[in-house]
């Protein structure tokens, strides 16, 4: 009898999850994970073009959940932040591929609040704009502290 119900959980586990890779069209890895009821579920991993891993977390109903990881084409931590149902929350934390701080901005519900901060390469301490509760200009940098754009947000959205 117990040998019975282990083979059935066994049987249901592998039909009701499986591990589904995508590919390039030059046939390099880009992603891998599971698919259960139709949808992403459990962890996932995405790939750069040279094979490295380029981000990793989880899905859950077919939406990111928790925490990713994203990371430089030269193996170098790029990004790390939560998602709820597929929402950004709390802080994230960007670096450049120098493994540098880059900016670190809080979410809530899927929508910028505010930029903590922003830094060019070195270290040191840039003009991160005036985005509040949502709303304002955020400014952003290349790794030397030249000024690369800016961005308008209205209610926690991009509107240019």
């Amino acid at each position: 009898m117990n040998k019975t119900i282990l083979i059935l959980i066994s049987v249901l586990l592998f039909t009701s999850c499986t591990v589904q890779k995508n590919y390039t069209d030059n046939g390099a890895l880009e992603s891998r994970g599971k698919i259960s009821n139709n949808q992403k579920n459990g962890p996932w991993k995405y790939y750069h073009e040279n094979g490295e891993l380029h981000q990793y977390g989880a899905f859950k109903n077919g939406k990111q959940d928790g925490e990713w990881h994203f990371i430089h084409p030269n193996g170098v931590q790029q990004g790390i932040g939560t998602l709820d149902e597929g929402k950004r929350i709390g802080v994230w934390k960007w670096y450049f591929d120098n493994g540098q701080l880059q900016t670190e901005r809080t979410w809530n519900n899927g929508k910028l609040v505010e930029i903590i901060n922003y830094y060019d390469g070195q270290g040191n301490m840039l003009d991160k704009g005036t985005v509040t509760n949502g709303n304002g200009v955020m400014k952003t940098y290349d790794i030397d502290g030249k000024p690369f754009q800016e961005l308008i947000y209205k209610n926690g959205e991009i509107v240019k």
